[in-house]
């Protein structure tokens, strides 16, 4: 079925809100039974019959509203058919009650008063639900936060049209830019057309490092095939969904040879192909972000005392202080500062955390920091750039500046890697890739067991990397 680019992250979002109101309407169903009784007897704690009846109607409520479709996400923003589909089953789960207390002749048993009042007051608080997500929601699509933001690459008569189109027809579409390396020639009648040129496509790498963006739409001719390879390649470093918009919008193509794993999607009811997929998309985002605080909380009882005694070492052997920082490239090719315990003598480090890796018996190397660097407990203190949100536990290791312009020159695909955050251990180190690196081919063994995390990464991928570590991914001899 023909989606919108990025619906899993929007469904997600949206599918946990309904959920939540899940778990809502069966509080709803329990305490507007309990509060109906306790104004026609008083605050006393219902007998049992009241409180069985109680509990069969929320499980019967549970099924029934989900039989009934009465939290489709299709709906989520409209309150009219929330509320209608909610409150019909509402009294259809009181019919079946009622059916149910005439088949086993306990009607008796009941106050009519009391479940005139918990029908009336359950129904009030699903309206009152309904009315607080529905703001919830519109107010979360307001922000842009449902919306999916498009940049467009291309401000010929192509580009024009599906600025225009996806501006009056794409449902949940919000185009932040248009960006042409032709903007000196084009500029003039794009602004005719209402359309204003934001810079070439450098520029567009620069500025979604700032800017939220969550799909680059390429609208060259497919006749230019080097230039759109040119462009894929560079717009790789960015967390963006790339796709190219056929010649002629209103045709369609189910397979595009010279891409593989293109997959045919729709934007704004348009025909697209998404050449590049963003990973960890849908709730495989919150899946990685939680695993990364569990993982946090289980490891810092145990790694603080051992980064005390790690420090007091290090301070022992020489003088200097007891963490290094290091300026490395992380998410969306962001620069930011890597912390690691010093390992070698304090002269040996600039200022700006610019220091020549090291080499086999490299003198610098203290007693203390050649034993780190072995076991790579050296990298304990990046658990602090998980705290910040600069690195994730598992994920490619990220690489000094100088170095991944370096590596960028040998491997095209290398700043692909910065498609996720980092991490302290990943793929490519329990397979033995770690320390120095030897050679181009070393380089590229490395970007392709990144490359292979990133596609096909999964929470039990991860716990492999994890329980791997301690015994594959520590020591080498490489490391030195």
């Amino acid at each position: 079925m023909p989606t919108e680019i990025k619906k899993l992250r929007r469904l997600g979002w949206l599918a946990a809100v309904l959920l939540t109101l899940r778990l809502v309407d069966l509080a709803i169903v329990v305490v507007s039974g309990i509060v109906a009784y306790w104004l026609r007897n008083g605050l006393e704690s219902p007998p049992q019959p009241e409180l069985f009846a109680i509990i069969f109607a929320a499980a019967l409520s549970l099924v029934v509203m989900n039989l009934g479709q009465a939290y489709l996400t299709t709906n989520a923003e409209n309150f009219w058919a929330l509320t209608l589909r909610v409150v019909g089953h509402w009294l259809l789960v009181f019919l079946l009650l009622l059916a149910a207390a005439f088949a086993f002749k306990v009607t008796g048993d009941f106050s009519r008063l009391w479940a005139g009042a918990w029908l009336c007051l359950a129904a009030v608080g699903f309206v009152a639900a309904r009315i607080l997500m529905t703001i919830v929601v519109r107010r979360a699509q307001k922000a842009g936060r449902l919306s999916v933001r498009v940049a467009i690459i291309g401000a010929d008569e192509g580009g024009l049209q599906l600025y225009h189109h996806l501006r009056s027809h794409g449902d949940h579409v919000e185009v932040v830019g248009v960006f042409d390396d032709r903007i000196v020639r084009l500029q003039k009648n794009a602004n005719e057309r209402g359309v204003t040129i934001l810079g070439r496509v450098s520029d567009l790498l620069i500025w979604a490092r700032s800017t939220p963006v969550d799909c680059v739409v390429i609208t060259l001719p497919w006749s230019s095939e080097r230039r759109l390879r040119e462009l894929i390649e560079m717009l790789q470093v960015l967390d963006v969904e790339v796709q190219i918009c056929p010649e002629g919008l209103g045709f369609v193509v189910r397979s595009f040879p010279l891409f593989r794993n293109s997959i045919a999607t729709t934007l704004g009811g348009l025909p697209m192909f998404t050449v590049v997929r963003r990973p960890f998309d849908g709730l495989d985002w919150l899946v990685k972000g939680i695993e990364d605080g569990v993982l946090l909380a289980l490891m810092l009882p145990v790694v603080l005392p051992v980064c005390l005694l790690i420090a007091l070492a290090i301070k022992l052997d020489s003088p200097g202080p007891a963490l290094f920082r290091q300026l490395r490239s992380g998410f969306n090719g962001r620069n930011f500062w890597v912390y690691k315990f010093r390992t070698m003598d304090s002269s040996s480090s600039e200022p700006d955390g610019v220091t020549n890796a090291a080499r086999r018996n490299d003198p610098r190397v203290t007693r203390v920091g050649r034993f780190l660097r072995r076991t790579s407990l050296d990298e304990l203190p990046q658990l602090l750039n998980v705290l910040k949100g600069e690195m994730s536990i598992i994920g490619p290791r990220p690489h000094a500046v100088y170095h991944d312009r370096q590596f960028a020159r040998q491997v095209s695909q290398y700043y692909s890697r910065h498609r996720v955050r980092p991490g302290i251990t990943g793929w490519a180190q329990v397979n033995g890739l770690r320390g120095s690196v030897e050679d181009e081919k070393h380089i590229r063994q490395r970007v392709d067991c990144d490359l292979w995390y990133i596609e096909n990464w999964s929470i039990l991928f991860d716990i492999r990397i994890l329980l791997m570590t301690p015994f594959v991914g520590l020591i080498n001899r490489n490391a030195y």
